[in-house]
């Protein structure tokens, strides 16, 4: 069955032109304004969730009957992005809480499901506008990191803290650069933006000296080589060559580079002979390892989130760890953090969230639409990055961040649902 024929067929019939525009420019302005103004983008957030609301009402019950195959049919997918809030869900459960609660922190990854029908109804051209957002998220992030670390690295940007800040800059960059496979040829200009923005997002990283987003600039550019089919096996060769060059030249001519990567080795060295503990890599590596006393002692409810920080705190008073490691808010790695404060149920949906979209993307990658490719790279590097984010970081900690994982993942599921249901896109009347 060819599915969305009633949610994108009947699109002109209940909704004006106006709307569909308007939802067009706000898909786009939210990670334009995602650091520049977060009211603003998670008012955009809201809003799409209403054009997902407007857009299912309006296709009346065969288009209900149509969303509901979706559902059916990629139920794997969806239980997936819905699995933090259940795992949030099973832990209160389990610990009898007296009421029943999901934090909009959490919810935030669910409501992927609604988005969904909002962007299949926005059609093929109008999910491409997303591809504007992520170069101006780049390049804005690229020049204001350049301002503000002038004077050293800084803690925050504007209301973000410079770990996430760097790590979506690098990544809405990379999906600038993939993105390119949307152009038609002869683009020129428009292609050279999506370059430029791409060497923002590495500028930004770079400016950051976030070295756990340094690791995923390989894997993105893998990605983003990997759904060109217009570039020669050599000419990919070629590309992967300038960036390991570009990468080692930085490294040689760069005192911060080289700093913070000698800086590693350093605090490992000193946290195993202790002599002090209280460097990144030693909170880092404390907290690990107060979280997996936490998974060992709670393996199937964890402490609960909101309990998290006053466990850390009993651990400095029994001396496992050092008092400034039991300020930090989060284990600093997105699985331990999970499995500490959720169970296994919370490791489970951490990882679902991962690989259950990395999978799907990763069998449309080898397809032959162009446009299907394109998406299907774009959802890869999202969840691949992240998955790498988190290695170091706990990325899921902030509702934004959380919105724009969801919002793109729906963006990217929809386009390559639509795609494959071989609907055209709907036009302009």
């Amino acid at each position: 069955m060819l599915l969305m024929t009633r949610l994108q067929g009947s699109l002109w019939f209940g909704i004006d032109k106006a709307l569909y525009l308007s939802a067009c420019v706000v898909l786009a302005a939210f990670p334009a304004l995602m650091f520049v103004k977060p009211s603003l983008s998670n008012t955009c957030f809201g809003l799409l969730l209403g054009w997902s609301a407007i857009a299912l009402a309006s296709s009346g019950r065969a288009g209900v009957a149509e969303y509901g195959a979706i559902l059916r049919r990629y139920w794997p997918f969806m239980l997936a992005m819905a699995g933090l809030p259940l795992a949030v869900l099973i832990q209160q459960l389990a610990t009898g809480a007296e009421t029943l609660h999901v934090p909009y922190l959490y919810l935030r990854f669910a409501l992927f499901i609604p988005l969904v029908i909002g962007m299949v109804r926005l059609g093929r051209p109008g999910m491409q506008s997303i591809q504007w957002g992520f170069m101006v998220c780049a390049l804005v992030s690229a020049l204001w990191l350049h301002e503000v670390a002038a004077a050293g690295r800084p803690s925050h940007v504007g209301f973000s803290n410079v770990i996430p800040f760097g790590n979506l800059a690098l990544l809405t960059g990379m999906l600038a650069v993939i993105s390119i496979g949307w152009n038609r040829p002869g683009e020129y200009l428009q292609a050279g933006l999506k370059l430029v923005a791409g060497f923002a997002g590495l500028y930004a990283s770079y400016m950051s000296g976030t070295r756990g987003g340094w690791l995923a600039i390989p894997v993105l550019a893998l990605i983003a080589l990997a759904a060109s089919r217009r570039l020669k096996r050599w000419h990919k060769a070629a590309v992967l060559a300038g960036l390991l060059g570009l990468m080692v030249l930085g490294w040689y001519s760069s005192a911060m580079v080289q700093q913070r990567t000698a800086a590693v080795v350093s605090e490992l060295s000193q946290s195993v002979q202790h002599v002090t503990s209280d460097t990144s890599i030693g909170v880092r590596l404390q907290l690990w390892r107060a979280s997996l006393e936490l998974i060992q002692a709670h393996p199937w409810t964890g402490v609960g989130p909101e309990h998290f920080e006053a466990a850390l705190q009993t651990f400095a008073a029994r001396h496992v760890i050092t008092p400034l490691a039991a300020t930090m808010p989060h284990s600093h790695n997105e699985l331990l953090h999970a499995a500490a404060t959720l169970g296994i149920p919370g490791l489970l949906a951490i990882l679902a969230l991962y690989l259950v979209p990395a999978a799907f993307f990763l069998r449309h990658l080898r397809g032959t639409d162009r446009g299907t490719r394109v998406a299907s790279a774009m959802g890869l590097a999202l969840c691949s990055g992240f998955m790498v984010f988190g290695l170091t970081e706990v990325m899921f900690a902030t509702t934004l961040v959380n919105a724009f994982y969801s919002l793109v993942m729906a963006f990217c599921f929809a386009y390559v649902v639509a795609r494959q249901s071989k609907m055209s896109a709907p036009m302009a009347p």
